[in-house]
C-alpha cells in the first residue's frame, strides 16, 4: 500500500471532505489511466492507496499532493522483525529514525520511537546515527494504532486537485512558457482545456508531445483543440500590410487568439482564459498590448507567470518535463511576424484600425 500526504487540503474546514474525496478520485482514474487497479481509503489526514508501489511516482504527479510513500501496515510489536528483513540489502554510513504519531492516543510518543527503534537498528546492524545528513531514513508512522513503516518518500507537486476550482481553456504553443502557465493552474485546481494555434504539423506535433507530459499531471487526458493558425490571422495580415499597419500584426494576432478563447470559453462552460504571458518577454507583452489584448474577452484572463523571469520560468519547465520538447528540436518562427513590431499600442488607434479591419 502507499500513504498519500497532503497540506493545503487540510486547512479547508467545512470543505476539507469535499477536497479529500476529490484528490482519492483523482488518484484513483489517474492510476487506471496507467492500467494499476486500486482502491482508496481516507484516515486521519492521509489517503492510503492500495496499489502497487511502482505507483507511487505517478501519484506523487497529482496536484493535491505533497509527498508519498510505499509502506507496509504493521503492529507497532512487529517493527524489529520486520526491519530486521527489510534493511538487510542496505549498507548506509548514516541512518535515521524519523516517527510522526498522528494518532496520539498511542502511548509511545515520536520521540520515544525514534529512540526505541534506533536503538534497536544500531544493536542489529551496527549502523551510525545522523539526525542531521542520514544516508537513509527510517520512516514511522503512527495511524489508529497501526504502524507503517517506510525507507522513501516521493514529494509532490503540491496545490488543490484538479477540478476543485473550475474550468480554464488554456493557449497552449509549442514554447517555454504556455505549458508553464498550464501546469500552474492545474497546480491550483483547475481543469484545463488547451487551445493550439499550430503553424504546421511539426508544431502541432510537438504541442502533443508537450501535452503527454502536462496530462501526467492530470486525473485524465487533458483535452486539445487545434485551429490553423493561418485562417485566424491570413485575413488580418493582408488587410494590414495593405492598410501599412503590419507593425501591428503580432497585437492582432493575440487579439484573434483570445478572441476564440473566448468563444469556447463559452462553447466549454469555461470561466476564463490561461496564457502564458509574462510581463515585457516580448512585444505583445508590454502592459499596453496586454491592455489591448484583453478587450477580446469578458472572461478573466488568468497570466501566472505575469511577475516571472525567463530563468524562473525555464526552471519550472525543466523540473516538470515540458523543456526537454521545447529543446528537442528548433522552433519554428511565425510567418506572419514584421521585421519591426508595435510594442506600446495605443487602444483608441488600435480601435480605429480594427474597425478598417472589419469593414
Amino acid at each position: 500500500m502507499i500513504i498519500v500526504r497532503y497540506g493545503e487540503l487540510g486547512l479547508k474546514g467545512k470543505n476539507r471532505k469535499f477536497f479529500e474525496e476529490l484528490l482519492a478520485k483523482n488518484i484513483e482514474r489517474k492510476l487506471r489511466r496507467y492500467g494499476y487497479s486500486s482502491r482508496t481509503k481516507i484516515l486521519r489526514g492521509r489517503i492510503f492507496v492500495y496499489a502497487s508501489d511502482e505507483a507511487a511516482p505517478l501519484i506523487a504527479k497529482c496536484p493535491g499532493v505533497t509527498s508519498v510513500s510505499p509502506a507496509k501496515e504493521l503492529e507497532y510489536e512487529e517493527l524489529p522483525y520486520y526491519l530486521s528483513r527489510i534493511l538487510r540489502e542496505y549498507k548506509p554510513s548514516s541512518f535515521k529514525v524519523e516517527a510522526q504519531r498522528l494518532d496520539k492516543d498511542f502511548p509511545r510518543t515520536s520521540p520515544e520511537i525514534n529512540r526505541e527503534i534506533g536503538d534497536f537498528v544500531v544493536r542489529e546492524f551496527g549502523w551510525q546515527v545522523d539526525l542531521r545528513n542520514p544516508e537513509l531514513v527510517i520512516g514511522i508512522e503512527i495511524i489508529k494504532g497501526k504502524a507503517y513503516a517506510f525507507l522513501e518518500r516521493y514529494p509532490g507537486v503540491g496545490g488543490l486537485p484538479v477540478g476543485s476550482s473550475g474550468r480554464l481553456i488554456t493557449l497552449i504553443s509549442s514554447g517555454i512558457d504556455s505549458p508553464v502557465a498550464a501546469y500552474l493552474m492545474m497546480r491550483r485546481g483547475a481543469e484545463i482545456i488547451a487551445l493550439h494555434f499550430k503553424q504546421s504539423q511539426y508544431t502541432e506535433k510537438k504541442v502533443r508531445e508537450i501535452m503527454d507530459v502536462l496530462s501526467e499531471y492530470s486525473p485524465q487526458e487533458i483535452s486539445l483543440e487545434v485551429i490553423d493558425h493561418k485562417t485566424v490571422l491570413e485575413n488580418y495580415a493582408q488587410k494590414l500590410k495593405e492598410m501599412g499597419k503590419e507593425r501591428w500584426i503580432c497585437i492582432f494576432c493575440k487579439y484573434s487568439m483570445i478572441k476564440m478563447a473566448d468563444e469556447m470559453a463559452k462553447k466549454k462552460n469555461a470561466l476564463g482564459i490561461v496564457t502564458g504571458d509574462s510581463l515585457g518577454q516580448v512585444a505583445s507583452q508590454t502592459l499596453e498590448n496586454l491592455y489591448i489584448e484583453s478587450t477580446a474577452t469578458h472572461y478573466p484572463i488568468y497570466r501566472p507567470l505575469i511577475g516571472m523571469d525567463k530563468v524562473e520560468i525555464e526552471k519550472i519547465a525543466r523540473d516538470i518535463g515540458t523543456y526537454h520538447v521545447f529543446v528537442s528540436s528548433p522552433e519554428e518562427k511565425c510567418p506572419f511576424r514584421p521585421r519591426y513590431v508595435i510594442t506600446q499600442g495605443d487602444p483608441k488607434k488600435f480601435q480605429e484600425i480594427l474597425k478598417k479591419v472589419n469593414d
